[in-house]
């Protein structure tokens, strides 16, 4: 609603011509709405939401509460971020996804990371999850060297157990409730071996956001195995878990 005006844009661009700042504001809202189409359009063609949901999480993910993180660090190449092995496949696979939508609207509207939190945002209501809302600001990195350099510390290994959860989410501030939330965002997706060492999707459909990991980690019976070539994991038919998901319902505080 602009100076008591509502969804006629005609009309609210008059109300407001002689207010630049009213007007902007006006064709931003517009824009933003294209953008959102045109990351809903990207999502059901490609059926890529789980990797824009990881590729936003590892971009956060390297938050700590020393030095905070560099935003969108992940998309310069020469070290960094986009080297570390915690982060495979997403300069190769989810920024290349992104390319016609960045250049359609990056730096013009927004920044990569503010787009890369919003991709993900609407990945998870594509996929049958809540409306997200989100909030921007983000300041993109210029160069590599402001990422950070190691994951150690800073990004979650699947292959650990309960204590390395707590290593790696407290320091952001996170509580054992919060970290056990987060861990839902596996109800979508898949592991792929020549990325992190693990194979298969956690769920029976990995572009359904529902409850489904939770229920299949408490009700499924889970047995380990290991992949060859890869690292330890638990499997149930077709669907599989990670050791820090079993630390999910082994560990007693959790």
């Amino acid at each position: 609603e602009v100076n008591g005006v509502r969804g006629n844009v005609a009309l609210m661009l008059e109300k407001c011509k002689h207010d630049p700042t009213l007007e902007l504001t006006i064709c931003k809202c517009l824009t933003y709405g294209h953008l959102i189409s045109d990351l809903q359009k990207l999502m059901t063609i490609k059926g890529c939401g789980p990797i824009m949901i990881r590729l936003s999480w590892h971009d956060a993910g390297v938050f700590n509460g020393v030095d905070g993180c560099p935003n969108a660090a992940m998309r310069l190449a020469g070290g960094g971020e986009h080297a570390l092995g915690a982060n495979a496949g997403l300069p190769q696979v989810a920024i290349p996804l992104l390319q016609a939508i960045t250049e359609k609207y990056v730096p013009g509207l927004i920044s990569h990371a503010d787009l890369w939190a919003l991709a993900a945002n609407v990945a998870i209501k594509v996929m049958g999850g809540p409306d997200i809302i989100t909030h921007f600001g983000r300041f993109d990195c210029l160069t590599c060297n402001e990422g950070a350099q190691s994951a150690a510390g800073r990004l979650p290994d699947g292959d650990k157990d309960a204590q390395h959860l707590r290593e790696i989410f407290c320091p952001k501030g996170f509580t054992d409730k919060d970290i056990v939330a987060l861990s839902g965002a596996h109800t979508v997706g898949a592991c792929h071996a020549d990325r992190s060492g693990f194979e298969g999707p956690w769920t029976d459909d990995k572009l359904k956001f529902d409850n489904s990991y939770f229920k299949d980690l408490l009700n499924k019976k889970w047995t380990l195995e290991t992949m060859k070539p890869g690292k330890p994991q638990y499997w149930s038919g077709k669907t599989m878990m990670l050791t820090t998901d079993m630390a999910l319902v082994e560990d007693a505080k959790f």
